[in-house]
């Protein structure tokens, strides 16, 4: 099929709705948005998310969402090493396939739009398979779709981009600001957490100090914010560190000589987002987290060197950027011999931002 204005509208009742973003963390939070025009257009539609393993929790309960299937992108990934295993991976492959076509979607949506998606999306069997026209898209995904939209490309934030595509369907979004669902079991944990060290009347500021290890590239490095917690502890700022997967070290190494209280490990994304929660300001690389924390109301000091700031940094009201202006950047290196677009960025640049905000939030 060929590729259709972002005008199209339609009238179609679907009634099982399949969407297809698979990872990773801050790209899930940023298609909540998309979720929710998906379900104002189609309000008694089953809803259904196809994402990978470990993205499962961050997702929405019902009303918002109806389902969850899990994608094992990481299991799969391990059979494909270990020539043992590698024999049963096609049998768990058409079971999965023999599980989405059980469920007879009518619409898939591919938010993702590269390859991987577009296998999924196929997958799901729907009668309709929307996605991104080619030259919007990567690794030639359109081939896996049937209705193909010229949307979502150039400079533009990853959320009007998936709203770009709800458009193009018919469905208008209800808004542009992802909102994170957290239940009270979260919410508990980190409210003890904060109270066992007394931090429940403190001024507090989450730092984040890592990245995925795909994006390490994007760090900062970890003696800069240990000078960051000392200059928020000078105006009784108490810093609080948080760490994901692999990241304790890093934790430890920021927090090292400094008052800082490092954070518990987390079992889910959604703990970490509850301790995001209940901070006064986030700060920390172009990483998950930092969208994590804008979904949750927190307002957001990001620390960008190679990426594009109009396209990947929180939205949020009081979301601030720190990054450095050169003819380098943005840019789409993996790895770098001279990272100047993250180490010309001070602690004075960062804690002037944070210090902002946290003004900001005083006179509001």
């Amino acid at each position: 099929m060929q590729a259709m204005s972002e005008t199209s509208k339609r009238q179609d009742n679907f009634t099982r709705i399949a969407i297809v973003r698979l990872g990773g963390l801050g790209d899930v939070v940023n298609t909540l948005p998309a979720l929710d025009a998906v379900r104002t257009r189609w309000p008694d539609a089953r809803i259904s998310w196809l994402v990978e393993s470990q993205w499962l929790d961050i997702l929405p309960a019902p009303p918002r969402l109806d389902e969850i299937i899990a994608i094992p992108k990481k299991e799969w990934l391990a059979k494909l090493k270990n020539p043992a295993d590698l024999f049963t991976l096609p049998a768990e492959v058409t079971a999965l396939a023999r599980e989405l076509r059980a469920r007879r979607f009518d619409l898939a949506i591919d938010f993702h739009g590269n390859m991987r998606s577009g296998v999924v999306t196929a997958l799901t069997n729907a009668r309709v398979r929307v996605g991104f026209a080619a030259g919007y898209c990567k690794e030639w995904n359109y081939l896996f779709t049937n209705e193909r939209h010229a949307v979502g490309g150039g400079r533009i934030h990853r959320i009007d981009r998936a709203l770009a595509l709800c458009r193009a369907i018919g469905a208008e979004p209800a808004g542009d600001t992802p909102k994170l669902d957290l239940p009270d079991e979260a919410r508990e944990f980190a409210r003890s957490v904060f109270a066992e060290r007394e931090l429940g009347t403190r001024t507090v500021a989450a730092i984040h100090p890592g990245t995925s290890a795909f994006g390490s590239y994007k760090r900062w490095p970890a003696e800069r914010f240990r000078e960051l917690i000392q200059m928020l502890d000078s105006r009784g700022v108490v810093s609080f560190i948080t760490w994901g997967p692999g990241e304790a070290d890093l934790a430890i190494e920021a927090a090292a000589g400094t008052g800082a209280v490092v954070s518990p490990p987390t079992k889910s994304a959604l703990q970490l987002a509850a301790l995001l929660k209940e901070c006064d300001v986030f700060i920390g690389a172009d990483t998950g987290p930092g969208l994590v924390a804008a979904a949750v109301g927190t307002p957001t000091v990001s620390i960008f060197g190679p990426k594009d700031p109009v396209i990947y940094a929180p939205r949020h009201p009081r979301a601030r950027v720190v990054e450095t202006p050169m003819d380098c950047r943005p840019c789409k290196k993996r790895e770098c011999n001279d990272p100047k677009c993250i180490l010309h960025i001070t602690t004075r640049h960062v804690a002037e931002a944070a210090f902002a905000v946290l003004a900001e939030m005083e006179n509001n």
